[in-house]
């Protein structure tokens, strides 16, 4: 495409959103920009402006901003002009992550880090790591959001950027939000609500943020306070985008408070504004909160309706963690309304999509730039037919193009606030079913403590003493014969066999190596009690030098002293191979036999060598466990815990 051909194209798109923009504040700020693009006289401001109205307009409309950003990047690479190419190359992510298109956002921020560092720019490396950081919040990579928040916040700092280091902080705060650590989200809020601002859109954001904090807090009578006041602002400021997320907080406090009438309706309110950002992984999740809203109330056929259209919304947009726990509430709502089949069916649905989640990268992507590809095309063939149309036919169809995207922008607002929602109600979920599991499991071990320290401390002391009074009597006694006192010594003899025992049992339920050394030693210790004339095991640890979290170390201990059990018990293997490796992206555990194996078809096996147990406890840790077998092909078992 011609250079003045390309510039003809880019204004003529602004122009049609400069006349679709008078009646909010924000486009307004867009068409003064367009005032001075149109007054540029060369190529490189005419970019620099068309890449600031890029990034302003992605808020009421994302689409457009991303066909300017885009045309920009041909032209500023057409140009050489690198800047101009990083800045669009981000105001492309900016736009992506708005419209929920989450790997296109991170490929387009890494691409503008690249970028960055050619041209040693500290303030692109920043909005680079922002923008990289919001996609891995919205992939629910939390620890790996809040390390490139704090990259972002370094660079800000560096060029004095007050208002990107708020906006990166908070960042930070919602990644602890969602990951349950709410004092360290609260203490980072209310340190930015005591700052002076002029920027409305961040302080709301401060606001209906703090507010969600304080909901899942149950602190239902400060969170609408805070809400009410961002509203006003809200609305005051025209910023509709962020009034789905004050509506989206108001009606997650009427549900867990028990207004249901109240709740169902800031939930419809949320998606009118969502909806009209095309962004089904928002739409998924709201209406996911509102199958949870329906199980709340007992409207099992609503909570069935609700779930499967988040579900169908999920797929649409590749979001598998959205369709695996709609399947999982599904299956509850089913279970609820004795449809036992159809119950068994989703939950078993909803477990298969989350063996498969790790690896739907590349097809998220692919959807991602089909539907990229799609958007642009019609955005092209709609600049078409306006060159064709005389003056006074587009004025019209530009007022026609207004109301429909100020009905579009409503619509978008309205939806992101469900996302947000959705979020909080999965994690609070997953939060009650990990109590649920934690406590059971908590139990147990205290009760291993318990049982292993009484045995110790309790009986096994008397034995001994037992067995040093019977050796005392020994030498006061006189035998009247040698099969006398030959029956003396198997009396002491037992009492310290039995002392040897008590010891390892206690030893068993709670060994002394994973007490003071961790477990790899645990591991060896235990191992080397086996007998290698009947089997011959061989451990290789890897990265464990530095002790692991109590509680991982003495579930996981478990588990594989389990497997080994059932090797032992089961398997006729002779061989055994054990390996726990644990890198960047967590712990990885193999047990492999030679062993007569069995068939992993039959539930009944599974049963059988108490797979129960060790299923509930890698759960617990939020790991996975694949079983691989044959009859006499012997058996493999994989265990992974993530970081």
């Amino acid at each position: 495409m011609k250079l003045h051909l390309l510039l003809a194209k880019i204004f003529l798109l602004l122009l049609l959103c400069s006349i679709a923009g008078e009646a909010c504040a924000q486009r307004e700020i867009v068409h003064e920009l367009q005032k001075k693009l149109a007054a540029a006289k060369d190529v490189k401001s005419r970019i620099d402006f068309s890449n600031t109205i890029s990034y302003e307009m992605r808020i009421f409309s994302p689409d457009s901003a991303l066909q300017v950003a885009n045309d920009n990047l041909v032209l500023a690479e057409k140009e050489n002009y690198k800047y101009g190419a990083a800045v669009a190359t981000l105001c492309i992510g900016m736009a992506n992550s708005i419209k929920g298109n989450f790997e296109i956002a991170m490929e387009s921020g890494k691409k503008g880090l690249v970028m960055a560092e050619n041209l040693n720019n500290d303030s692109l490396r920043a909005v680079s790591n922002m923008i990289i950081s919001t996609a891995h919040y919205n992939k629910s990579n939390y620890d790996l959001s809040i390390e490139k928040a704090l990259l972002a916040v370094s660079f800000y700092k560096k060029i004095n950027n007050s208002e990107g280091i708020t906006k990166a902080r908070i960042g930070m705060a919602q990644v602890y939000q969602l990951k349950n650590d709410l004092p360290a989200a609260e203490k980072i809020l209310k340190e930015l609500s005591q700052e002076q601002r002029t920027d409305m859109k961040v302080q709301v954001n401060i606001m209906h943020t703090l507010a969600n904090v304080y909901g899942m807090q149950e602190k239902y009578k400060e969170a609408f306070a805070l809400d009410e006041k961002a509203l006003v602002i809200s609305e005051k400021n025209d910023l509709r985008f962020l009034t789905s997320g004050i509506y989206d907080n108001m009606a997650n406090c009427y549900m867990y408070s028990g207004d249901a009438a109240n709740a169902k309706k800031y939930f419809s309110l949320c998606i009118a504004i969502d909806s009209s950002f095309g962004n089904s992984k928002q739409m998924a999740d709201t209406y996911l909160n509102l199958g949870q809203l329906s199980l709340m109330g007992n409207d099992y056929t609503g909570a069935i309706i609700n779930l499967r259209h988040s579900i169908t919304l999920s797929k649409l947009s590749g979001y598998k963690q959205g369709t695996y726990t709609a399947y999982l509430l599904l299956g509850k709502a089913f279970s609820k309304n004795n449809e036992k089949d159809s119950a068994l069916a989703a939950t078993n649905e909803g477990y298969k999509i989350k063996d498969s989640i790790i690896n739907v990268g590349t097809e998220n992507k692919i959807a991602e730039m089909e539907t990229l590809y799609q958007s642009e095309k019609k955005e092209q063939e709609l600049l078409q037919q306006k060159n064709e149309i005389n003056k006074k036919n587009f004025l019209l169809t530009g007022s026609v193009v207004s109301i429909l995207l100020i009905t579009l922008s409503g619509s978008l607002y309205y939806r992101k606030r469900i996302l947000q929602h959705k979020i909080v109600l999965q994690n609070e979920v997953l939060h009650q079913q990990d109590i649920a599991s934690k406590a059971i499991i908590h139990a147990e071990e205290n009760e291993r403590k318990r049982i292993a320290a009484d045995l110790h401390d309790g009986i096994g002391q008397m034995m001994s003493a037992a067995k040093m009074n019977l050796s005392v009597f020994e030498e006061e006694l006189v035998f009247e014969n040698d099969i006398q006192k030959k029956k003396f010594e198997n009396v002491i003899a037992l009492v310290d066999e039995s002392c040897k025992e008590l010891r390892n049992v206690s030893h068993q339920m709670m060994p002394n190596a994973l007490l003071k050394s961790g477990l790899a030693s645990a591991v060896k210790e235990f191992i080397a009690k086996i007998d290698s004339d009947i089997i011959r095991v061989n451990l290789h640890t890897e990265g464990l030098n530095e002790r692991l979290e109590a509680n991982v170390e003495t579930v996981l201990y478990r588990v594989i002293q389990e497997c080994v059990n059932n090797v032992l018990k089961h398997s006729g293997a002779n061989h055994l191979d054990i390996a726990i490796i644990k890198d960047e992206e967590g712990i990885a555990a193999t047990i492999e036999d030679n062993g007569c194996g069995f068939d992993t078809g039959k539930k009944e096996k599974f049963d059988g060598i108490g797979l129960k147990n060790i299923l509930s406890r890698v759960k617990y840790l939020q790991g996975t466990i694949d079983f691989t077998s044959a009859v006499n092909k012997g058996t493999v078992v994989v265990i992974h815990l993530p970081a």
